[in-house]
């Protein structure tokens, strides 16, 4: 079994090993895009989901994602074995493409970026524990995410608002953020969807306040066990507040000063959707 594992330039590499150019403009301007993906039974689960978001991403934000998805599932197949995980362990994958190298110091495209696209992708492989534990949570006073903008749509290398709503989160001593769009309209959280179960039914922000369109949330509203809302950042005690991704699945019982009374098992949701 191995920890962890890279695959960068056609080369299985240590992770800590993959050399990025200084002139990369993942790099330097934080402009590429990436997915995480769950590895269960050792396989990649709601893989052609991923491959489909990180190549509407590109064509969102104008990346030449020139990677054939044969290739890439032959590439993330190799890696899944080299992990050598047990039945019942988990891993995670996560795919990494940058628009290429820049010339010169200027954040201007030109069509010279890199001609061989492969050298922009990597790849990483790690063993995981997914994360079921409770969160609290304080709403940002000072980052609000805008619900007009295309980069909202996409997962991209760039966290500094994210990181910002945490830090300011953890200096009031909570565990985590939640973030509202410029409405003050309930969106998401640092790093991750929002559930809330009210009623007895389940909802989520609604795509139009800004919030990326996660894999899990999408596979509910398929299911159709939820539904998408405009939310307000108004909350009642008997509410069930979930923080989701592809890799966790946590109840959240405190926003700012409301603590909530229902005890929810975030795994059972969890394996529900993935199933």
């Amino acid at each position: 079994m191995t920890l962890q594992i890279g695959w960068h330039k056609d080369k299985w590499l240590d992770i800590d090993n993959i050399q990025i150019s200084a002139s990369d403009r993942g790099l330097k301007f934080g402009d590429g895009i990436f997915e995480t993906i769950l590895i269960k039974n050792n396989n990649a689960i709601l893989i052609d989901e991923h491959i489909q978001r990180l190549e509407n991403s590109s064509k969102v934000l104008s990346i030449d994602f020139n990677i054939n998805k044969s290739y890439l599932k032959e590439i993330i197949n190799l890696g899944i074995q080299k992990l050598c995980l047990k039945k019942d362990q988990l891993g995670s994958i996560r795919i990494n493409y940058s628009r290429g190298l820049n010339k010169g110091r200027s954040i201007r495209i030109n069509g010279h970026l890199q001609d061989n696209y492969i050298n922009n992708l990597w790849i990483e492989f790690y063993l995981i524990k997914p994360n079921f534990s409770p969160i609290t949570t304080f709403i940002s006073q000072t980052e609000k995410r805008n619900q007009y903008s295309l980069i909202n749509q996409c997962k991209t290398f760039s966290y500094n608002q994210s990181i910002q709503a945490l830090i300011e989160a953890n200096k009031k001593s909570f565990d985590d953020c939640l973030m509202l769009n410029t409405n003050n309209e309930l969106c998401c959280g640092s790093t991750f969807n929002i559930l809330l179960k009210r009623d007895n039914i389940w909802i989520t922000p609604r795509k139009e306040s800004g919030c990326l369109q996660g894999i899990m949330v999408k596979k509910g509203i398929k299911l159709k066990m939820i539904k998408e809302e405009l939310i307000l950042p108004k909350f009642y005690d008997s509410d069930i507040l979930v923080a989701i991704n592809s890799l966790s699945c946590r109840q959240i019982n405190k926003v700012n000063d409301i603590q909530f009374i229902p005890i929810f098992d975030p795994m059972y949701l969890w394996e529900i959707l993935y199933n």
